[in-house]
């Protein structure tokens, strides 16, 4: 299963670790996170509004987490 991110992207859905809100980013210890980790920052002019932690790297999204995990949960339901 795969989970469609915006801007033509797809991550595997067995790789998601968590789908959180950009907004969160501001606190230190996520800086310093966010800051260490492997990122495929690729959102093309879209305003970010979420990240997407993977087994492999973090993901930024143009669409609300709480819209990926809407999706997530349809595509897992599906199943």
């Amino acid at each position: 299963m795969f989970l469609h991110i915006g801007s033509s992207r797809v991550v595997a859905g067995e790789d998601i670790i968590g789908i959180f809100d950009i907004r969160i980013k501001d606190k230190q210890c996520n800086k310093e996170f966010l800051q260490t980790v492997k990122s495929k920052a690729d959102h093309g002019n879209d305003e970010v509004k979420s990240f997407i932690v993977t087994s492999k790297y973090v993901s930024y999204s143009p669409i609300a987490p709480i819209t990926l995990r809407k999706r997530f949960q349809a595509n897992v339901l599906d199943k």
